[in-house]
């Protein structure tokens, strides 16, 4: 499993022959675009944790969504019903896009699989969770789903969104892709939440709300408070990417 990081919570995730791209929001717009046309019209389905603007961004998505006609969205369900809504404003980038064909509800406990490429196993994406961390108490919480991307009996993949709840499937996990700094958090909440659920490897994201500066303070917090058995792992500077196995 390939996982690249597109820059704050965007994920292109390649695996038993597909592509799945998450969290495609308006910090990641310039390195979505950067893919180019080749890599855009592979992809096979978007996944959204939830409505926030850095999480999606419609007229990023309309984009990606034209450039691969067989692609599906998969989202969080408060975010789908804002997606169907959007469809009839006159100037909706998503206009004739996300029609109830291409667009999947998933709730908390939801699996949604994408059929097998090639021969290979299929691609499952189970949502997790279901809301967003508090930003204030006079501030509504949204729905947020977290997700588990994995394919038979290959490495499975966590993706908090914006929550650092301690859920069950996240526990010992492969791979965590977590919230390292958020205006939502504090630094003392994300690593208890690391050492809650301790998996094998955890991987920053949601970091395009801190300077460089910054960000490197939490994420070396971050490792050097880690539990046992857990690597903090920073993405490779040359392509970003990172590879696991099972």
């Amino acid at each position: 499993m390939k996982i690249r990081h597109l820059t704050h919570s965007c994920l292109l995730v390649e695996t038993v022959g597909r592509r799945l791209l998450v969290d495609p929001g308006g910090f990641s717009a310039e390195a979505v675009r950067g893919l180019g046309p080749e890599t855009l019209a592979g992809i096979d389905a978007v996944a959204i944790t939830h409505q926030h603007p850095d999480h999606v961004d419609p007229a990023l998505l309309g984009e990606i969504l034209a450039a691969s006609p067989p692609a599906i969205v998969v989202a969080e369900p408060e975010t789908a019903v804002q997606l169907e809504d959007s469809r009839s404003a006159a100037d909706s980038p998503l206009a004739d896009l996300v029609g109830p064909e291409r667009l999947i509800t998933l709730h908390a406990g939801d699996t949604h699989e994408l059929p097998p490429a090639d021969g290979q196993s299929p691609l499952r994406i189970r949502a997790v969770g279901g809301q967003h961390a508090v930003i204030h108490p006079d501030i509504p919480r949204v729905g947020n789903i977290g997700l588990v991307v994995s394919a038979g009996d290959g490495p499975r993949l966590g993706i908090t969104g914006d929550s650092l709840t301690d859920l069950p499937e996240f526990r010992r996990i492969d791979a965590l892709a977590f919230a390292v700094v958020a205006p939502w958090s504090k630094m003392a909440e994300t690593i208890d939440f690391l050492r809650a659920v301790r998996p094998r490897l955890a991987l920053p994201v949601h970091d395009a709300v801190a300077s460089p500066q910054g960000r490197a303070i939490y994420l070396r917090q971050s490792t050097a408070l880690a539990p046992e058995g857990t690597e903090v792992r920073d993405w490779p500077e040359a392509d970003r990417t990172v590879e696991i196995t099972g």
